[in-house]
């Protein structure tokens, strides 16, 4: 493969915050061109999220902004003017994907549902990310990461089990999960309309798909009543197994005992041979004191000592690396996962490299993420046609821009 397979593709791109910009960096990343489509007085607010203090332009220089939507261009339209919105359709005309994370009822009221946009496009494909979904009672609720993780049902699985208390993830795991699924409706459309010649709507409910991650937990409740209890790091099958300290301020080491002859090399090498005659029930029924013999063991070791000695005895064990750790993590630079990208407006960083490794084609970033209506005359003026004379007009009119009006940051 010499070329990146979605080279060719474009991507209409109404989406905001994580999810949606998630799944659209991927497809820019596998070659589509994404122009994301911001109003001047509705923009992706993780612009102005966590500004950077001091910067002129602080909705073009976010972190958090630019980690999601690097390669692509920005396009600013105001939708809800009839301008705007006619220019939007004539972008349509031009595309392959439409593709928004709207709350359900948003693009159906800026009048740019799907059949809207199919007399424009009779094969475009769009794929709406709607928390809930575009039908049912729950449409019209908004469901950002942390609401989606809870309605989905995961965070009933997380706890300690001591008091039932459930506790969520530490990031928004819905957001890059739902994005994933995006991105994978995308390509799976784009083969359909190959072999078919038709365009689709796809409505992709972002709680539907987080549900979908803990079937396991669905089938025990179908098939035997039970309700799965909290484990903390602990397992039904594996014992003993959890995050033990290691030496030094906040270092762990994780580790997960399969059989019983991997327990006894354990025993051993902790200096524990007295213990390794337990069985995995007796084990169970005496975790908290193995753990405590464990946790004397480890403390004593740094993380990746304590790991390699388990690993080399064929006991599985793994350092638990924070975000600190993974920047200078020997094997990931090995690879080349960290990259440095040119920014107008921001220092150099190191952000991660493109996750599918194509032998040939090799993705990898090609530019930072967009300045705010940084594209609107290539987009515009080349793909659109429109003249200098028009352009100035439509940023006049308040249609385009190329900064937020009346940005608020927070």
């Amino acid at each position: 493969m010499r070329r990146l397979p979605l080279e060719g593709i474009r991507i209409a791109d109404l989406t905001m915050v994580w999810a949606g910009p998630f799944a659209t960096k991927i497809l820019a990343e596998m070659g589509a061109e994404v122009i994301k489509v911001e109003s001047p007085y509705a923009w992706d607010l993780v612009r102005t999220l966590i500004p950077q203090p001091g910067e002129p332009e602080p909705w073009n220089s976010s972190y958090y902004f630019n980690d999601y939507n690097r390669d692509k261009k920005s396009v600013t339209l105001h939708l809800q003017h009839p301008r705007g919105r006619e220019l939007f359709l004539r972008l349509v005309e031009r595309s392959d994907v439409v593709i928004e994370n709207y709350r359900a009822d948003v693009l159906d009221r800026l009048g740019l549902g799907y059949e809207v946009l199919r007399e424009r496009k009779r094969d475009i494909i769009l794929v709406s990310m709607a928390g809930f979904g575009k039908t049912g009672p729950e449409r019209d609720q908004v469901g950002y990461g942390p609401i989606i993780e809870q309605m989905a049902g995961l965070a009933s699985l997380t706890g300690y089990g001591d008091d039932g208390t459930p506790y969520k993830t530490g990031i928004s795991y819905g957001d890059p999960v739902a994005g994933a699924a995006a991105a994978g409706a995308v390509i799976l459309a784009l083969i359909h309309r190959r072999r078919t010649g038709e365009g689709c709507f796809i409505d992709l409910a972002q709680r539907e798909v987080l549900a979908t991650m803990i079937g396991e937990s669905f089938v025990l409740a179908s098939r035997f009543g039970r309700v799965p209890s909290h484990r903390g790091n602990r397992d039904d099958r594996f014992v003993t197994q959890g995050v033990y300290p290691a030496r030094g301020e906040d270092r762990w080491v994780a580790i997960s005992v399969r059989s019983d002859s991997e327990w006894k090399r354990l025993a051993e090498l902790i200096g524990r041979p007295d213990l390794a005659p337990l069985t995995a029930a007796e084990r169970r029924a005496r975790h908290d004191q193995l753990d405590e013999a464990i946790a004397a063991w480890t403390r004593e070791r740094s993380a990746d000592d304590a790991a390699e000695a388990l690993q080399q005895r064929g006991i599985p064990a793994g350092p638990v690396r924070d975000t600190a750790d993974i920047h200078d993590d020997p094997n990931l630079n090995a690879r080349g996962f960290w990259v440095k990208l040119p920014h107008p407006r921001m220092r150099p960083w190191r952000q991660p490299n493109t996750a599918w490794r194509l032998r040939e084609a090799r993705p990898h970033p090609r530019r930072h993420a967009p300045l705010f209506g940084e594209h609107n005359r290539e987009v515009l003026c080349g793909l659109l046609g429109l003249s200098e004379a028009e352009l100035e007009e439509l940023r006049r009119e308040g249609v385009i821009g190329d900064a937020p009006v009346d940005p608020r940051f927070g």
